[in-house]
């Protein structure tokens, strides 16, 4: 009766491991398809332009990450670090990828977060067409989230223009991002997404480069918190500046929950195909 047993659990062990493999392979299929339709969106009809007047630590800033260098199309970036699921949880392991679209600008982030040896859980974001949306799923099976509507799209701009470091000459293309003065280390970052405009305050340290950003941000049923990104670790990479370390911080009545440390893997820009 035990060898009985342990053949059927043997069993329906491997059918599990077969139709999460199945379904791995359904989800990396479609990252891919919305890979390649935010690589199809048509970009603007205006012309790019840079705004003349930008604030003195803006203009400092898009000298060094820039200089003659010219923009980016679009950026494949991975990266590691570690993910923290609620502020009572321990960060745990996770790899990502992420597209990002200049014209207009967008990204579809995808990325495995592992739970315990064997168990996982599979995240996408994606911000594009002015909208953004959340999906995950445990083992690439069962549904933990799938979101979307207007604080997702708040939270989505957001992201996009706190992740704009990565390929800096979209932060200066004035068809998406405007510019307003606020002191010599501060300075008020807007970014039109579709319908959404978003705010964010960039403060920029003593060499030049931001080293963080803050806004108020929607967070699930809580509403708007105070949200928080620092930058660091500045390398060199195809004619740009650009931060190898992020982290990101919500600020709750409890205290500050970090929940994202990313550390950039590898960065090709102007990639034809997901």
């Amino acid at each position: 009766m035990g060898w009985l047993v342990f053949m059927i659990l043997l069993t329906m062990f491997g059918a599990a491991g077969v139709i999460a493999n199945a379904n791995q392979l359904r989800w990396q299929r479609r990252i891919a398809r919305e890979m390649r339709a935010l690589l199809a969106v048509k970009p603007s009809t205006a012309p790019c332009s840079t705004s003349a007047e930008l604030p003195p630590p803006v203009a400092r800033y898009r000298e060094l990450a820039l200089g003659d260098r010219a923009p980016v199309r679009t950026l494949k970036l991975r990266h590691g670090g570690t993910f923290c699921m609620s502020p009572t949880s321990k960060p745990m392991p996770i790899g990502g990828t992420q597209l990002f679209t200049s014209d207009p600008p967008g990204f579809v982030w995808s990325a495995r977060i592992r739970l315990a040896p064997g168990v996982w859980v599979d995240a996408r974001d994606m911000a594009a067409n002015g909208r953004g949306s959340m999906r995950v799923f445990l083992d690439s099976t069962v549904p933990i989230a799938d979101a979307r509507g207007a604080e997702l799209d708040q939270g989505a701009a957001l992201r996009l223009l706190a992740e704009m470091v990565w390929f800096p000459s979209a932060l200066f293309d004035a068809r998406y991002v405007t510019w307003s003065a606020i002191d010599e280390r501060h300075a008020i970052g807007t970014l039109r997404f579709g319908e959404v405009e978003v705010s964010a305050t960039f403060e920029f340290g003593v060499d030049g480069f931001p080293v963080g950003i803050s806004a108020e941000r929607f967070m699930d049923k809580q509403g708007r918190r105070p949200w928080r990104g620092i930058y660091s670790d500045w390398r060199e990479v195809s004619g740009m500046h650009v931060p190898f370390e992020a982290s990101v911080t919500w600020q709750l009545e409890s205290g500050p929950f970090t929940y994202a440390h990313w550390l950039v893997e590898a960065m090709d820009y102007d990639v034809a195909e997901p």
